[in-house]
């Protein structure tokens, strides 16, 4: 594995080399790269068996640290993952999310190398002065109010989307359990439908415990965003638009919406969650294209985590 990872990382370098020279003697590349650097975006090149090899490593980070981890700890100690004291609870949330965010950034800087993953494309900076310029782009007052609107439409969206297909909910949960039956380990349904249904319940029994609650808020609305946007729409969107047969990413967009509301495993919420990933892929798409990186998308998905955690806890 590490032998692939060196060798793919050498093709990149040998790609980049190999870029064509101005008249002037400069690689016009390499003065794209440095004012993509500055503006906050650069451009996306990787090969297709790279990009299919990133994702099939990201779901494998994204089931272990998300839907495993927690379901073996509770077998581990004997006890079923609701049963687990809230702060405990609380402290398996925030190991998971941060093991996926580190894990996540360790294995696309390893795959895709120096320019091409996303933190670094969409973040990237070369002096000082450069890095300056960049943070006060990206942190520019409409690039944070995109971010909010965003994530407000997205939550009122993703309500509407809850009303009109509610009624079905249950029934896909229903489906979707009795599916995980039927393979006859009814430990691993247990542990997979707790996990997957949602991480609501757990705030609810948190909310008397200040230190707690505030852990597992960090978790899903602070780190969670940022590792779910530098994926799907750092890496997965323009992925999929780089190779989608209309020249607009509202094709991508969608696939990249679709794949975000299937790996949360929620059947009961995927109309919501997708509803809210297309809105914080047309975030990024808008923040692209004035150069600003994944900062509204994030903040975009942050605010709307934030919206269901407040829902919640204020109706329990």
């Amino acid at each position: 594995m590490a032998g692939t990872t060196v060798a793919r990382g050498q093709s990149n370098a040998l790609s980049d080399g190999d870029d064509e020279m101005s008249v002037f003697g400069k690689r016009d590349d390499d003065d794209d790269d440095d004012d993509d650097a500055v503006r906050g975006t650069a451009r996306f090149d990787v090969d297709d068996a790279t990009s299919a090899w990133v994702l099939c490593r990201f779901f494998f980070i994204w089931v272990v640290f998300g839907y495993v981890a927690v379901p073996a700890y509770a077998l581990l100690v004997d006890v079923p993952v609701p049963d687990l004291p809230p702060k405990t609870q609380a402290a398996c949330l925030l190991f998971s999310e941060i093991g996926k965010l580190v894990a996540a950034n360790a294995m696309m800087d390893a795959e895709l190398g120096p320019k091409q993953t996303p933190r670094r494309r969409c973040f990237a900076g070369g002096s000082a002065d450069e890095k300056k310029t960049q943070t006060k782009r990206l942190l520019d007052k409409r690039n944070v109010t995109l971010g909010l609107k965003c994530g407000a439409l997205a939550s009122v969206a993703a309500r509407g989307a809850d009303f009109i297909f509610g009624l079905g909910g249950e029934k896909n949960d229903v489906f979707f359990v009795e599916l995980l039956n039927a393979s006859g380990d009814e430990t691993v349904a247990s542990s997979v439908s707790s996990a997957a249904s949602s991480a609501l319940d757990l705030f609810g029994s948190l909310r008397f415990d200040p230190a707690a609650l505030a852990a597992a808020a960090v978790a899903s609305t602070l780190v969670a965003p940022v590792t779910e946007e530098l994926f799907f729409r750092g890496f997965l969107l323009p992925a999929i638009e780089k190779r989608a047969p209309f020249a607009n990413g509202a094709f991508a967009n969608g696939v990249t919406a679709l794949t975000f509301a299937a790996l949360h495993f929620s059947p009961k919420d995927f109309p919501a969650l997708f509803v809210a990933g297309a809105v914080f892929g047309a975030a990024q798409i808008a923040a692209r294209n004035a150069q600003n990186g994944l900062v509204a998308p994030i903040i975009a998905h942050a605010t709307f985590n934030a919206s269901v955690l407040a829902e919640y806890l204020w109706l329990s």
